[in-house]
C-alpha cells in the first residue's frame, strides 16, 4: 500500500508538475535539479564530435560498470556486460533532437526473495521515474523558455492543469518501452534488481503534444516549437 501511494504521489508531481515547481517538495526539487544538470550536459555534448561523445561515454561507463561491480551488481543472466550496458544508457541519456532528447529514461530498483519478482517491481518503477523525467523535462523547457518563447504565469498553469489531468492517457500513449540495463545483487537472502529502461522521444513528445485540444492549438504549437527548436 506504501509503495502504491509513493507511485501515484510521484506521477502526480512528474506529469502534474505539483502546479509549479515552487510548490515541489524538496525531494522534487531535488530531481528537477537533477533532470535539469542532465539537461545541460547533454547540450553541452550535442555540440561535440560523435566520435568524442562515444569515446567519453565509454570512459564513463567503464568507471561506473566498474563501481558497480564494487557494490555487488552482476548483469542479468543472459545480459550483456555492465559496461556495454552502461555505455548504452549513457549514449542514450546524451542523445538530443532539437531541444529534447532523443530517449526518455527511467530506472527503477526493488528487493524480494524471488529475482522475478523484483524484477517485476523494478520495472514498474522504472516506468514511473521515466514519466517523472518526461514530466521535468517538460517544466524545464517551459521554465527556462527558448531564445524565441517565453511563457506567462496563465500559460505554465494551463499546461500545468492540461499534464495533470492527462497523465494516465500519456503513459499509455508513450507505450512500449526498451530495457536497456539489467543488473542484480545479492541483499542477504533476498535479491535487488536494478532495471534501467527508454522510450522513443518523439513518441514521448507525441504524447504530449496530442493532449491539446483545439483552442489550446496556439499554446501546443507554441510547446512544440520549444522542443524542436535548435540550440545556438
Amino acid at each position: 500500500m506504501k509503495t502504491m501511494k509513493i507511485i501515484a504521489l510521484s506521477l502526480f508531481v512528474a506529469l502534474g508538475w505539483a502546479a509549479s515547481t515552487q510548490s515541489m517538495s524538496a525531494q522534487d526539487k531535488q530531481q528537477f535539479e537533477a533532470q535539469k544538470e542532465i539537461i545541460k550536459q547533454r547540450r553541452e555534448l550535442a555540440k561535440q564530435t560523435k566520435k568524442s561523445v562515444e569515446a567519453n561515454a565509454w570512459k564513463e561507463a567503464k568507471k561506473a560498470a566498474k563501481q558497480m561491480k564494487k557494490e555487488g551488481w552482476r548483469p542479468m543472466p543472459g545480459s550483456p556486460t555492465l559496461e556495454t550496458q552502461m555505455n548504452d544508457y549513457l549514449l542514450r541519456r546524451y542523445s538530443q533532437s532539437g531541444n529534447f532528447p532523443k530517449y526518455i529514461l527511467g530506472e527503477g530498483t526493488a528487493t524480494a526473495k524471488q529475482s522475478d519478482a523484483a524484477r517485476k517491481h523494478a520495472l514498474a518503477n522504472a516506468r514511473v521515474e521515466l514519466a517523472g523525467a518526461l514530466g521535468y523535462e517538460v517544466a524545464a523547457l517551459v521554465e527556462e523558455g527558448t531564445s524565441n518563447n517565453s511563457y506567462s504565469d496563465e500559460e505554465q498553469e494551463t499546461l500545468s492543469k492540461l499534464m495533470q489531468n492527462s497523465k494516465s492517457i500519456i503513459q499509455q500513449k508513450i507505450g512500449r518501452t526498451e530495457i536497456v540495463m539489467e543488473a542484480y545483487r545479492k541483499v542477504g537472502t533476498t535479491t535487488e534488481v536494478m532495471v534501467r529502461i527508454s522510450a522513443d522521444g518523439n513518441v514521448s513528445k507525441a504524447a504530449i503534444l496530442s493532449m491539446f485540444s483545439e483552442d489550446q492549438k496556439s499554446l501546443r504549437d507554441k510547446l512544440e516549437q520549444t522542443m524542436n527548436e535548435s540550440e545556438e
